[in-house]
């Protein structure tokens, strides 16, 4: 008899034995997100790096391969402009003697950029690229010099092309959701080797650009040499927040450049709001303002010290493979910190507050818990994102892919992107925002 049981006992064992193993390995090459993804990218090939038709061919398959595995738009296929546009640069590249890396990026991108999702991108990674010792901006619908010898010269021309053309070719390659993200990546990125060579400008050694001074309209042309990237801070030397207390004026400022969510973060949070509370602040300003993303995290930790029971999350659509799993929106009872804040909340955005930065805000002024100040941040609140990274086999361009989309806490504003309460331009929002306080 005990024979008999133990035999049963085996069987059974094996069986189950069995069944994890199938699901795990159903779970691996089926279902998990982040099969096949890359922790950290090599280096691309140079930008004139010849390959096959054939093989730039294979690397967009590649690419268009993981959107059909992945994304939740493709989860019933490509979307018909998405397909339209592949099976043109496909074609295009097969037929192809020779193709360039650079021309491979542009193509990948065009296909990318019909998904109208800013975190489903191509790009050739390199780690020292060259620059031009200028740094760009937008003011109005002028690109601008920002700091330096030509501090706020407007840029008519960029190696003979003019910048309106040389942002439209920008805008047909590069993906995005706003304007507004299309506007400030364009300006941010043009003064790079890279970029420049992506609208069609060669950037060897010297190029040339037309400036124009504001007070007078006279023109200068003047070539300028590509050098290092000396202008870019080293990485780990800028702490990711910082912080100041005003206890004159009752205005506490807490800065963050990247939404980390580790443990010096939660510190940093916890020692501020004492500070906040010892020191009598009636006002917290939050500045993301040039925060691009990472954590959202972040903003739960930071409703902590606010004075609710619960807010409300949005809802979300996770692609595990054929499948979409959709996180229905819910009140979240808050985890209160020991001492909360009850004063006034006001959060500081520019064009260049993209991903968990925007969904900080977004959280916080759909839970009616801080007023929004300054310009429409980069991407929209219900949108793709939670990116999984990758690298194609030849050219070894590096892409991401969104598998996730969230809509927003409020989703009646699901068309719209975050309209800040008070918009002015970002580096007006500080000052704006003090004088609001001071007033009110």
């Amino acid at each position: 008899m005990k024979k008999k049981w133990l035999k049963h006992i085996w069987i059974f064992f094996c069986i189950f034995v069995i069944c994890a193993t199938a699901l795990y390995g159903a779970w691996r090459i089926w279902l998990d997100p982040y099969r096949g993804t890359v922790s950290t990218f090599e280096q691309s090939e140079k930008l004139d790096t010849v390959l096959t038709g054939m093989q730039a061919a294979e690397d967009l398959k590649y690419i268009v391969g993981r959107l059909r595995e992945r994304h939740p738009a493709c989860i019933s296929g490509l979307p018909a402009a998405v397909q339209k546009e592949y099976e043109q640069e496909y074609a295009e590249l097969s037929e192809s003697t020779e193709v360039t890396v650079l021309s491979l990026w542009q193509s990948a991108s065009r296909v990318l950029a019909c998904l109208d999702d800013a975190h489903t991108t191509v790009r050739a990674y390199y780690e020292d690229t060259k620059i031009l010792p200028l740094l760009f901006s937008w003011e109005g619908q002028r690109l601008i010099c920002s700091g330096g010898e030509y501090d706020g010269y407007t840029v008519n021309k960029i190696g003979g092309v003019s910048v309106d053309q040389l942002y439209e070719r920008f805008q047909e390659q590069f993906p995005y959701e706003l304007d507004a993200w299309a506007r400030n990546a364009f300006a941010s990125r043009i003064n790079r080797s890279d970029y420049l060579a992506f609208v069609g400008i060669s950037a060897e050694r010297e190029v040339e650009i037309s400036l124009e001074r504001e007070n007078d309209g006279s023109i200068i042309n003047k070539a300028f040499t590509l050098q290092e990237n000396s202008m870019a801070v080293p990485a780990g030397t800028e702490p990711f927040y910082d912080y100041s207390i005003d206890k004159a004026s009752g205005v506490a400022i807490f800065t963050l450049r990247q939404c980390i969510y580790d443990k010096t973060y939660k510190t940093a949070l916890k020692d501020f709001f004492t500070s906040v509370r010892d020191g009598g602040i009636h006002s917290v300003i939050v500045d993301l303002r040039g925060n691009s993303g990472g954590n959202s995290l972040v903003a739960n930790e930071f409703i902590r010290y606010l004075p609710v029971e619960s807010y409300k999350v949005g809802s979300s659509n996770v692609r595990f493979g054929p499948v979409i799993w959709k996180n229905q929106s819910r009140q979240q009872k808050n985890q209160q910190a020991d001492h909360v804040f009850s004063g006034d909340v006001y959060v500081l955005t520019g064009t260049d507050s993209f991903s968990a930065a925007m969904g900080f805000a977004t959280l916080l002024s759909d839970n009616g818990l801080g007023m929004v100040v300054g310009e429409i941040p980069g991407n929209m609140p219900s949108s793709y994102g939670d990116i999984l990274y990758f690298q194609t086999p030849n050219a070894l361009l590096a892409f991401t892919v969104s598998y996730k989309y969230f809509i927003r806490p409020d989703a009646t504003k699901s068309d719209l992107p975050l309209l800040p309460d008070l918009q002015v331009p970002a580096h007006d929002a500080m000052e704006e925002t003090l004088r609001l306080i001071h007033k009110k």
